[in-house]
């Protein structure tokens, strides 16, 4: 037997907490160390190629202060193959996880950062409102004195706001400093106004969402004999199985001349479903760049602007936009990718977002401003509560229902979106179970999680708002 053979053997062997066990510390060692980092890609299957995973566990290190030590791992009830790991990072010290899914002989098929799970969160002291906005406070100072965090934070309690606080710059280039009021590119955050978008015109009459496509697009958008097996419901959801991502496409493409929805027919026409619709999960930017296309034709008007009529104007998010990045629009941030070894050791995104947001993500906004969208939305100023209902009803417990990612970790129900691209990491959570919101639109890679998760920590010790 070789002794990969073997390996494979004993690990299929092993009871169901040893072998979680063993995941957790392998995931620890690959963020903490390049040798673990090797180990860990023994031990993986997923498509991704081996460079972007070592870009994001050296991400990880630095990010996390140097590294993150294990608190523990299980096993899912009820389903022994997908392993919860809960790690605590060490620049916060905030307890913060990982799902870890687990394919053939045992090798890793896909692994996602999540909410600290609720079994690693141990009970803390309570402590006042006052006392959470200080203590929240000093995590912020803390992440930017150590230039691990550069954007702006917002913490609100409802309507009340209790935390504003910038950092960091703008433009290294000019020396331009973040500010509360600065506008950052908040990633696939837009993914919500969409799926809101959609959901008003099901409110007016204009829209079905059990509807086929081919009721909306034509064939220059999709081909007919694809557009008749999807509905705009999978393409909300993101079951519709369509396959290549725009997103990878435009990895390939030039983007300069890419100014409205129209142009990106060419980039989305031949997408087929590499799944059977509806049945399974695949995040797909090609759905929501779809559901604009759909959008625009069910209301007769441009995508861009039905969402500033529609979302952006009555929510009070004069700050918010789909600007074409060479427009000189005031008091919008640079985003900055770690260049290590390099001669400034940042890189300027400019050359590699999209020259203008779309459906699916690149739009900017500032934290003020989406607290502004979830109050809309919490007040029924822009769907109704049965609308909210639908697209947050998370039935499957994925994490992701209808453009909103739904978290059931120590904080409850929580929901919001989250936003990731070169120079971009942005969340946004409604904390439907205490009434508290966090905003934290940063503009350096992968910055906003460890410290969203040291804020949820402090906001867990806090009293939920009585209802």
């Amino acid at each position: 037997m070789t002794t990969a053979l073997a390996a494979s053997v004993a690990a299929a062997a092993s009871p169901p907490q040893t072998k979680a066990d063993d995941f957790g510390r392998l995931y620890v060692d690959a963020v903490n160390s390049e040798a673990g980092f090797e180990r860990f890609m023994l031990r993986d299957a997923e498509p991704v190629p081996r460079d972007a995973l070592r870009f994001f566990f050296d991400d990880q290190r630095w990010i996390n202060g140097g590294g993150v030590d294990l608190i523990g791992a299980r096993p899912r009830p009820g389903n022994p193959r997908l392993i919860e790991v809960a790690v605590r990072n060490r620049i916060y010290g905030a307890i913060q996880g990982v799902e870890l899914t687990l394919g053939a002989a045992d090798r890793i098929a896909a692994f996602d950062p999540t909410p600290a799970p609720a079994w690693a969160v141990r009970p803390a002291t309570p402590v006042t409102q006052a006392e959470m906005t200080t203590r929240a406070t000093q995590l912020i100072d803390k992440g930017c004195a150590a230039g691990l965090f550069s954007g702006a934070v917002l913490i609100a309690d409802g309507a009340e706001v209790l935390v504003e606080k910038a950092c960091g710059e703008a433009s290294r280039r000019y020396h331009a400093a973040n500010t509360t009021t600065t506008r950052f590119n908040i990633g696939s955050m837009d993914k919500m106004f969409t799926v809101v978008a959609a959901m008003q015109l099901v409110e007016a009459g204009k829209l079905s969402l059990d509807a086929p496509l081919d009721r909306y697009l034509d064939a220059s958008w999709l081909a007919p004999d694809v557009a008749r097996k999807v509905t705009v419901w999978q393409l909300m959801t993101h079951t519709s199985g369509l396959m290549p991502d725009v997103a990878d496409e435009l990895e390939t493409k030039p983007r300069f001349r890419l100014r409205e929805l129209d142009q990106f027919k060419p980039l989305v026409r031949d997408a087929k479903p590499t799944t059977t619709p509806g049945e399974t999960f695949n995040y797909s930017n090609t759905g929501m760049l779809l559901l604009g296309a759909v959008i625009a034709q069910a209301s007769g008007e441009d995508y861009y602007a039905y969402v500033q009529r529609h979302i952006f104007a009555p929510a009070g998010m004069a700050a918010t936009g789909s600007y074409l990045i060479d427009d000189p629009v005031e008091n919008l941030a640079i985003g900055y990718t770690r260049i290590p070894g390099s001669d400034f050791g940042w890189r300027e995104n400019s050359i590699r977002i999209l020259r203008r947001g779309i459906p699916a993500g690149g739009g900017y906004s500032t934290v003020g401003d989406l607290h502004r969208f979830a109050l809309a939305l919490q007040s029924e100023k822009l769907i109704s509560a049965a609308s909210l209902r639908r697209l947050w009803a998370d039935e499957d417990r994925d994490n992701y229902a209808a453009g909103f990612e739904i978290d059931h970790g120590a904080m409850g129900l929580a929901v919001g979106h989250s936003g990731l691209d070169a120079g971009v990491s942005t969340r946004a959570r409604l904390y439907l179970d205490r009434g508290y919101v966090a905003i934290i639109l940063a503009n350096i890679d992968r910055a906003a999680p460890p410290l969203l998760n040291a804020i949820e920590g402090e906001l867990l010790r806090a009293p939920a708002r009585s209802r």
